[in-house]
């Protein structure tokens, strides 16, 4: 299953869309996997302004398929594009940990660190090689939790209710 996302902080893409504030993932059976928060509307929408108004922003949006990130885009201005990182590179490891199952802990415990201000060194790999780029993240822009929240209230809380509405 291929994501979209926006980097808000790159860990929280490890681990899914379910990972992201307090949502919790439901697939339903014979279809398209689905998330569905599980969360009540309200404490869900304080949870994620809350967090996200301490998380850092590299700036990127990613292809995410299992643990392969692809670079799909890159914000003119923002820390990534500061960094050089190109649409096509392959993010493979943070600060030395590769993007893999068995180090969903290792990469778990950075996530608490990925604040305004942080530094993080990103293995890219472009056109067969690696290197390594330095990325200061910075505080996540206001149009970007918007967007992050919206797509997460459209997605998991309302178009599942809509979902769920039209069944009756």
């Amino acid at each position: 299953m291929k994501r979209y996302a926006t980097i808000t902080a790159l860990i929280l893409l490890a681990f899914g869309a379910a990972t992201t504030g307090p949502a919790a993932a439901e697939a339903e059976e014979n279809s398209e996997p689905h998330y569905r928060c599980s969360y009540e509307l309200q404490v869900c929408l304080d949870w994620m302004a809350k967090s996200y108004s301490n998380r850092g922003w590299a700036g990127m949006q990613l292809e995410v398929n299992d643990y392969v990130y692809k670079v799909a885009g890159v914000e003119p201005g923002s820390p990534a594009a500061k960094a050089k990182v190109r649409p096509g590179d392959l993010l493979v490891a943070v600060n030395g940990i590769e993007f893999k199952e068995e180090n969903g802990e290792k990469l778990a415990a950075l996530q608490s660190k990925m604040k305004p201000g942080a530094q993080f060194t990103y293995t890219l790999k472009r056109n067969g090689k690696r290197r390594n780029v330095e990325v200061v993240l910075i505080g996540m822009p206001l149009e970007v939790v918007a967007h992050q929240i919206g797509m997460h209230l459209l997605t998991d809380h309302l178009a599942a209710d809509l979902a769920y509405s039209a069944e009756d």
